[in-house]
């Protein structure tokens, strides 16, 4: 025989509504549409505690009890999985895909916090005179690997043990691209490793037309991250030589970085364009770079002070 369905708590304030206004059982069940014999179990339940009883939960019976419960963290129970989710889930926990952020060593989190406090007086005016830099890999497909995910409760999801450590890794097409507070400045597609030499061919051909182009002759500061082909001598000299200031950047910091945001949206952009080769994902990426509007990265820009504020607050730890 199959389980009857559990009447609605507005079904059971109907049928006592019906009751008092002095409508006969019957005609009650009728019009609801049950038994009469539950209008009157109804009844005789709203008489004996004054008001609609709400059924007490059907469904699988409780397992484990709150002494047990407590043993599961400590010692263990011999339950079954179902039941072990739920009561991580009583307890608050949920489970997520990981958090990608960085690693940071103690050094790490040390030198992030003193680029923060060197830089904390710096109003929105003063980073809207940055040109952030980066290269980002955009995959055909999903653009993210498998997520892990982690048990955890809300407050708890960008603690040391809820996160997945992330590294570079190459995917499909390797960018180049620069933004500041004005908006998006040129951007390529580089089909080769970068060393020293073929970074300084993209600053000459992509950088130093977005600085014109954006800033004119105004002096700017120029921010790329410490990967070993930026930081070379040669391309030092170059940057000098056209006279632009280079920012100090702190490592394993791309959380500090604005045009990682710009990245994300990136590629959100390339995937729902579906591309299926690499001419055709060149293609949608040159299309979605140039749709990002001015105001998505003003709105980055304006967030750099808050930033900061978040890396002294947190002792140098990544952003949440």
């Amino acid at each position: 025989m199959a389980p009857t369905r559990e009447m609605s708590l507005e079904t059971k304030e109907r049928i006592v509504k019906l009751l008092e206004e002095g409508n006969p059982s019957r005609m009650v069940a009728k019009d609801v549409g049950c038994s009469q014999s539950a209008v009157s179990k109804i009844w005789t339940k709203y008489k004996q505690h004054g008001m609609v009883v709400k059924a007490k939960r059907t469904g699988r019976p409780r397992k484990t009890s709150k002494r047990q419960d407590k043993q599961l963290k400590e010692v263990g129970v011999n339950v079954c999985d179902r039941t072990v989710r739920n009561r991580l889930k009583e307890m608050g926990f949920q489970y997520r895909k990981a958090k990608r952020k960085p690693a940071l060593t103690p050094k790490h989190k040390r030198t992030r916090l003193q680029w923060a406090k060197e830089r904390q007086s710096w109003t929105v005016d003063d980073w809207m005179k940055v040109v952030f830099s980066d290269e980002s890999r955009i995959c055909i497909g999903q653009g993210d690997d498998a997520g892990t995910f982690v048990w955890c409760r809300s407050s708890e999801i960008y603690e040391e043990a809820c996160l997945k450590k992330t590294t570079k890794f190459p995917q499909s097409l390797m960018i180049w691209g620069c933004m500041s507070g004005k908006g998006t400045g040129e951007m390529t597609v580089v089909n080769s490793s970068i060393n020293a030499q073929v970074y300084i061919d993209i600053l000459d051909s992509f950088l130093i037309p977005s600085i014109e182009q954006m800033f004119g002759d105004d002096e700017i500061i120029f921010q790329d991250d410490n990967a070993s082909c930026h930081r070379a001598k040669t391309v030092k000299a170059f940057l000098e030589e056209r006279h632009i200031q280079s920012m100090s950047w702190p490592a394993n910091s791309p959380d500090l970085n604005p045009i990682e945001n710009l990245w994300w949206r990136l590629k959100k952009m390339v995937h729902k364009k579906g591309p299926t080769s690499k001419a055709d994902l060149a293609t949608a990426i040159k299309e979605s770079w140039h749709q990002i509007d001015a105001e998505y990265c003003l709105s980055l820009i304006k967030s750099m002070p808050h930033r900061l504020k978040a890396v002294i607050k947190a002792l140098g730890s990544v952003l949440r």
